[in-house]
C-alpha cells in the first residue's frame, strides 16, 4: 500500500485504516525492526520447575531449559512475580499453596541460594502484577476476592505490613511496565466508554489522566441466569521505557500518546487509501477468553526506535435459535506502526500473537469458525529485522510460542498437544520434541498485558 500520494483520513474512522493494512502490504521501504531477545536482570538463569503440587525454583541450562542442581522448597501454584531492584537477588512471587485457594500470598526467595524467606505477605485476592522497584516497597495490582474489583496494595517489605490500599474505580483493561512503575488502562465498570491511564509509582502512588477519545471496556447484560452475551472493546497498550511514553492504539479512532512524566496527551490519526477505508469501515477485532464475548481486542509490543507491533483477534458470538451461543474468532493480523510519522505497514494477515526473540519476530495466529469445536491456525512464522519472512513451520496448525530464549523457541502445536517443538531461531530447524511442562525462567519481572 502506498501512502505518499494519498490524503490521510481524519475523524472517528482514522484508525480503522489499521485493519486495512493488516490485509494489504505496503510497498515503500520501511525502517528495520529492533528485535532484541528478552531483557535479563537476574545474574543466573533460574526458573520455576513445575510438578503436580506446584513449582520449585531451580537453576536452568539456558540452551536447553533443563533444570540442574539443588531445588528450593515447594513454592506452590505461582502466578506473577517481581525481582528486587537493583540487583535482582531476591524475587517476590504471588502464589497459592493449594490450587483452589481464593487468595494468594507473596513468598520471597533468594534466587542464588534458592532459599525461601519464612515471612510472607497476604493479598486480598489474586495479583495481576507485582512491582518491586523500591527496596522497601512492594506494590501489587490485586483482583480482590470475590467481586472482581481491582485494588492497588502497597506493602513494607521489611515488616510485611500493608502501607496503603487504593481501590480502582473502574476495570483494568490491560497493563504495561514502565522502567520504575506500572501503567494501567482503566475502563468503565461493566460499560464501554471513555477510558483513562493510571501510572503506578514505585511507592504505590497513582497519577491519572483522562483519555476522552479512547473508547474501551466490556459490558455484560445484568440479570441473565445463563450464557450471557457480552461485548468488548480493548485497545492495545505499550510503553517506550527509554522515552517514558505510553501508546494506546484503538480498533478504530485515534491513537493516544501519553508522556508518562507530565501526563500530557496527544492524539494521532493513522492513514489509509479512502477506497480501502470505505471497504473495511465496519471492521471489528480481537479474541477474548470469556464465554460469549463479542468484539475487538488489540495487543501491542514496543519494538524500539519508535516502532510498535500491533495485533490481536476478532471474537464473534451469536445466539442461535435454540438460545445457545455459537462462538468463533479470527486473527486481526500484524501491523507495524511507526510513531515518528504514524504510518503503518501490514506484515501478515494471519497473526494474533507476537514474540520478540533473538533477531526474529515470531508470530502465530488461530481461527475458529462459528459453531466449530477445533481451531485452525497459521502455524509459526518468523520475520527478520528487514521484515522479510525467515521461515514458516507447522502450517495449518493452531500453534503458540511457550518460551523463546537462548536462540531457541519452544512451540506448542495443535497437531500434538502433549509435546513442545524446540526450534532453532537461526535456521528454523526443529531440533527436538519436549514433553511435560516447561520451566518458567525468571529473567526479569513477570510480563503483564
Amino acid at each position: 500500500m502506498y501512502f505518499g500520494s494519498m490524503r490521510a483520513i481524519r475523524g472517528p474512522l482514522g484508525v480503522a485504516a489499521l485493519a486495512v493494512v493488516f490485509l494489504v502490504p505496503r510497498r515503500e521501504a520501511a525502517r528495520p525492526l529492533v528485535l532484541h531477545g528478552p531483557d535479563r536482570q537476574a545474574k543466573e538463569l533460574v526458573g520455576l520447575v513445575w510438578a503436580d503440587d506446584g513449582g520449585r525454583l531451580s537453576q536452568l541450562d539456558e540452551s536447553t531449559l533443563e533444570p540442574f542442581g539443588p531445588r528450593s522448597a515447594r513454592i506452590g501454584f505461582a502466578g506473577t512475580w517481581a525481582l528486587e531492584r537493583p540487583d535482582g537477588r531476591l524475587a517476590a512471587i504471588a502464589t497459592t499453596l493449594f490450587a483452589n485457594d481464593s487468595k494468594q500470598v507473596v513468598r520471597f526467595v533468594n534466587l542464588r541460594s534458592r532459599m525461601l524467606v519464612r515471612r510472607t505477605i497476604q493479598l486480598d485476592g489474586y495479583a495481576w502484577a507485582l512491582l518491586w522497584a523500591r527496596p522497601d516497597r512492594l506494590v501489587a495490582v490485586v483482583s480482590t476476592c470475590c467481586d472482581g474489583r481491582v485494588a492497588i496494595e502497597t506493602f513494607d517489605t521489611g515488616s510485611r505490613k500493608l502501607v496503603s490500599r487504593r481501590e480502582v474505580e473502574g476495570n483494568i483493561g490491560t497493563l504495561a511496565r514502565s522502567p520504575d512503575g506500572l501503567v494501567l488502562l482503566q475502563t468503565p465498570w461493566n460499560a464501554i466508554g471513555p477510558s483513562r491511564l493510571d501510572v503506578i509509582g514505585a511507592d504505590g502512588s497513582m497519577r491519572s489522566v483522562a483519555l476522552g477519545r479512547v473508547v474501551a471496556g466490556a459490558t455484560w447484560p445484568q440479570g441473565e441466569s445463563s450464557d450471557p452475551l457480552g461485548t468488548q472493546r480493548e485497545p492495545a497498550l505499550a510503553v517506550d521505557p527509554d522515552g517514558y511514553r505510553a501508546y494506546v492504539v484503538q480498533p478504530d479512532g485515534p491513537a493516544a500518546e501519553i508522556d508518562l512524566r507530565t501526563l500530557a496527551v496527544s492524539y494521532h490519526d493513522l492513514s489509509a487509501p479512502r477506497s480501502l477505508l470505505r471497504r473495511f469501515s465496519s471492521w471489528l477485532s480481537p479474541a477474548a477468553a470469556a464465554k460469549g464475548l463479542d468484539g475487538p481486542r488489540r495487543t501491542a509490543t514496543w519494538l524500539g526506535d519508535g516502532l510498535l507491533s500491533v495485533t490481536g483477534s476478532d471474537e464473534h458470538a451469536v445466539r442461535k435459535s435454540d438460545a445457545s451461543i455459537a462462538m468463533g474468532f479470527d486473527p486481526a493480523g500484524l501491523a507495524i506502526v511507526d510513531t515518528r510519522n504514524w504510518s503503518i505497514q501490514g506484515l501478515d494477515p494471519g497473526v494474533d500473537t507476537v514474540t520478540v526473540a533473538d533477531g526474529v519476530l515470531l508470530t502465530t495466529g488461530r481461527r475458529l469458525a462459528l459453531g466449530q469445536q477445533t481451531p485452525t491456525g497459521m502455524g509459526l512464522a518468523a520475520y527478520g529485522a528487514d521484515r522479510s519472512l525467515r521461515f514458516r513451520l507447522f502450517q495449518g496448525a493452531s500453534s503458540w510460542v511457550v518460551r523463546a530464549i537462548g536462540g531457541r523457541a519452544y512451540v506448542e502445536s495443535g497437531i500434538g498437544q502433549e509435546s513442545v517443538a524446540v526450534v532453532d531461531l537461526g535456521s528454523g530447524a526443529v531440533l527436538d520434541q519436549r514433553r511435560g511442562p516447561l520451566p518458567t525462567p525468571l529473567l526479569d519481572d513477570a510480563p503483564v498485558g
